[in-house]
């Protein structure tokens, strides 16, 4: 029994690099001009940590907030500490979007300052002005990066995005465009096991359930002599 355990021990030891690191950020504060109408937070970044080395990035969006295409800023801006060249693969961006990368610092967000990286929306997905917001979520891979190359830019806001506050019958009409920043930092981070170390997990404590019911019975058998 106690080679087992040390089996279980050392099975739960190399399943650890398995497991996924999630951090969340919210987009809490509207730098536009005007007040929107909407309550703040407008939308979470989820970064997950697929260890590839590579980052999913996923953008949802609170209700009655959509991507817009005023020019005030982009879908999605970060930054990357060192400002490397990145890749995001085609399929790993979703359908009317697409990658924007300059010399660093040189794209602008309304208000939210300057930044290396960005996330566009094409006109005929999010329309023109606010006329046409895409509430859908936003998702995307860069290759090579970890959750700890992801930094604040010089006015120490982490993600910026252009969105419509007050989305109602797929237009903005009666609702208010600007930029929304994420900037306190992570609100979440979580390690989440991947469904290969559950599976290995569960094996080891299935093995160890039969072994003890076998000993068990033996115990409880009479002896011979």
């Amino acid at each position: 029994m106690g080679y087992l355990l040390l089996a279980l021990g050392g099975l739960c030891l190399a399943a650890a690099p398995a497991a996924a690191a999630v951090l969340d950020e919210s987009l809490t504060d509207y730098v536009g001009s005007g007040t929107p109408s909407l309550a703040s937070p407008y939308g979470t970044v989820t970064l997950n940590d697929n260890g590839g080395p590579d980052v999913t990035v996923t953008v949802a969006l609170a209700s009655g907030v959509g991507f817009v295409n005023t020019g005030a800023g982009y879908s999605l801006t970060w930054d990357l500490a060192g400002a490397p060249t990145i890749t995001v693969p085609a399929n790993s961006l979703t359908p009317g979007f697409s990658l924007v990368s300059s010399s660093p610092g040189s794209l602008t967000a309304g208000g939210s300052g300057s930044w290396d990286y960005a996330i566009a929306c094409a006109t005929a997905t999010c329309g023109h002005g606010g006329n046409s917001p895409y509430t859908g979520p936003l998702s995307f891979t860069i290759d090579n990066v970890a959750l700890a190359d992801f930094i604040a830019n010089g006015s120490g806001n982490d993600f910026s995005a252009d969105v419509c506050l007050g989305v109602s019958n797929g237009s903005c009409s009666g609702g208010i465009t600007g930029v929304v920043v994420a900037n306190t930092g992570t609100t979440g981070q979580s390690t989440v096991p991947e469904p290969a170390t559950i599976s290995l997990f569960g094996a080891a404590l299935g093995t160890l359930a039969l072994l003890r019911r076998r000993g068990a019975r033996r115990s409880g058998s009479p002896s011979q002599g």
